[in-house]
């Protein structure tokens, strides 16, 4: 069975679309994804997912989702500050670095979210629609925690730190966390009458959207693969040992208070993503002195790759074994 949903998830039309965009980097092939076309494909995207989940509160009420949320933020802290003390342990890295890669390994990967969602729709899988909401959540949680554990580790003057306000703002004004609160408002406010207009677009449109996009993806990640070899063997260890590790975990969390195998695969996606959004612009101002290319070719290089071909499926079947046992 978990051969066959590995199979099943590797020939599928957005995974075969993401080798493409790989293959077409490697090879220098001159097919290239428009930066404006991306950034609709991606907006497109958020939008579908934030609307989709606030449809579904509106549904089944606010009160429903305000410890998930709270889930969210402990564990985006909790594998910002993991993942640091980690790398410090193991790898001996700089702090600027260590905490760079722990936001990005700690903030989510609207990517990897999305891919998670069209394969549980595929496979006719249940999931608490509200689950990918909780994106900004655990988003700004990791991104914050991990640029006060970079201002300890290299123990920066006071005066010179950004305040806790300012990257909250920051955060959250970056495109992936603004587009789906946004959305997710929106979809609540309105509800699934006020919305039957539009949804049918975004329900029929999504599937093709998510295959361009990872085509593009794709083409960025293959420009990425030759920083990996630029990274220390530890790191790119721990780098790919830590993902299965904070997705089980995030199972666990997620069987506790109650979510379904479904629900419970989404929240794995989310905490075992590596953004390459939203953490690179806001480590880039943070952490100016951590090396940019080691985060992103981890995020893209290593990360991203397993979780959409070997980590989503497994993380489901997990979810299931989980929710036999318990």
């Amino acid at each position: 069975m978990i051969f066959q949903d590995l199979i099943g998830q590797i020939i599928s039309p957005p995974i075969l679309f993401f080798v493409i965009g790989v293959l077409a980097a490697l090879l220098r092939s001159d097919l290239k994804i428009p930066e404006a076309v991306g950034i609709a494909l991606s907006v497109f995207i958020l939008a579908s997912i934030g609307l989709r989940a606030g449809v579904a509160v509106n549904k089944v009420g606010i009160s429903d989702v305000v410890l998930p949320v709270l889930l969210a933020v402990f564990k985006g802290i909790l594998i910002a500050v993991i993942v640091y003390s980690i790398l410090k342990w193991i790898t001996r890295i700089d702090a600027a670095n260590a905490a760079s890669i722990a936001g990005h390994y700690g903030a989510v990967s609207s990517a990897t979210l999305a891919v998670s969602v069209v394969y549980l729709d595929n496979i006719g899988v249940h999931y608490e629609s509200f689950v990918p909401a909780l994106y900004p959540f655990m988003d700004t949680a990791a991104l914050i925690t991990a640029v006060i554990l970079s201002r300890i580790g290299t123990a920066a003057n006071k005066t010179q730190m950004t305040p806790v306000a300012g990257l909250v703002r920051e955060t959250l004004v970056s495109k992936a966390p603004l587009l789906l609160l946004g959305c997710f408002i929106i979809g609540f406010v309105n509800g699934e009458a006020g919305t039957k207009t539009i949804m049918p677009a975004f329900y029929l449109m999504f599937p093709g959207v998510l295959a361009i996009f990872m085509l593009d993806v794709g083409l960025v990640a293959g420009n990425r693969l030759s920083d990996l070899r630029k990274v220390d063997k530890r790191v790119f260890i721990v780098g790919l040992m830590l993902p299965p590790i904070q997705g089980i975990a995030a199972i666990i969390l997620a069987k506790a208070i109650g979510l379904s195998p479904g629900g419970a695969t989404i929240f794995a996606a989310l905490a075992a993503g590596a953004s390459y959004i939203s953490a690179p612009a806001v480590m880039r101002t943070a952490v100016p002195t951590a090396n940019p290319a080691l985060s992103l070719a981890l995020a893209l290089g290593l990360v991203f790759p397993f979780n959409v071909t070997i980590g989503i499926p497994l993380y489901y079947q997990i979810a299931q074994m989980i929710d036999v046992l318990f």
